[in-house]
């Protein structure tokens, strides 16, 4: 009951995964965002994919000057795809 009264103000899991690299990138619109923010401080194991999501975006950045480029959300999406299969 709880989680149908949540739905409008909390992301789901596949929800929030969906939108990791744009929260990154603070691209998503504000309720978007406050969704996946809400989410985030309620799930430990979205807190980690994001953790982890950081950490390899900033290795990756650490390998080459930043004038040939960022990530793009493609990059950045598979490179999430490819830790959630680690996860499992």
């Amino acid at each position: 009951m709880l989680s149908l009264l949540l739905k409008p103000w909390v992301a789901s899991h596949s929800e929030t995964r969906e939108h990791l690299s744009d929260y990154i990138e603070d691209s998503l619109d504000p309720r978007t965002r406050m969704r996946v923010m809400r989410h985030l401080a309620r799930c430990e194991r979205c807190r980690m994919v994001l953790e982890s999501l950081n950490r390899t975006l900033a290795q990756l950045r650490s390998l080459g000057d930043l004038e040939q480029g960022t990530p793009t959300p493609a990059t950045v999406s598979a490179i999430l795809r490819r830790i959630e299969q680690d996860e499992r």
